[in-house]
């Protein structure tokens, strides 16, 4: 199992990736603690907060779940049909 970020790289683009770590080594708040705050000025000096993991600045993270090794997700599209499947799980007990 894994727990499963999607984080914004820093820049103009928006582009997103996603970050996963081992279940069996981390909880979700021992992962979640992988990424480092810091603080920043823009271009304009506006303070911001943003992100650090591995290197790699961020200006957001986000918790996206816990999966299975085989049904990690590829896109927002996996993201969003593993939420309804939990949520349809969830109704069903």
């Amino acid at each position: 199992m894994k727990h499963v970020f999607k984080a914004t790289r820093l820049g103009w683009e928006k582009e997103q990736e996603g970050i996963w770590f081992d279940s069996a080594k981390y909880s979700k708040e021992e992962a979640e603690a992988q990424f480092k705050p810091y603080d920043g000025v823009t271009q304009q000096g506006y303070p911001y907060t943003g992100y650090e993991y591995d290197g790699q600045k961020y200006h957001d993270y986000t918790y996206v779940g816990e999966y299975e090794d085989d049904k990690l997700p590829r896109n927002d599209n996996d993201v969003l049909e593993h939420l309804l499947r939990k949520k349809e799980m969830d109704t069903e007990k």
